[in-house]
């Protein structure tokens, strides 16, 4: 998993949560081309990820939903400086880069990370 360190996290009333991570690894890029047969690669140096829970009671059980509600990338790159999943993409973390998904899952609230 890419090396991060927590910066900031917060919590709200069980329901949301987010966590902003120093990324301490320089193989952490994104491709910022929009093209995968022309890559352009940029170093992250942050990223921020923004969760909301959902607990639903069902007689003695309690099940908690957790979806992603932001995913924003900050870049090496003086011509762009910032980037973020679009919201039509949150629920698919197969399009995220594989690094980008390990560290959502750690710190998610039912993961086995942070932003408890």
């Amino acid at each position: 998993m890419i090396t991060s360190t927590v910066i900031y996290e917060r919590t709200q009333q069980y329901t949301e949560t987010g966590v902003r991570l120093r990324i301490d690894d320089v193989s952490a890029t994104l491709n910022v081309s929009g093209n995968p047969n022309n890559p352009k690669p940029i170093s992250v140096t942050e990223l921020a990820i923004g969760y909301k829970a959902t607990q639903v009671h069902s007689g003695r059980t309690t099940k908690t939903t957790v979806e992603v509600t932001n995913i924003t990338y900050l870049l090496d790159d003086p011509d762009c400086k910032m980037a973020y999943v679009h919201a039509s993409r949150l629920d698919q973390p197969q399009e995220w880069p594989t690094w980008v998904a390990e560290l959502v899952e750690h710190y998610s609230p039912s993961g086995t990370g942070g932003a408890q």
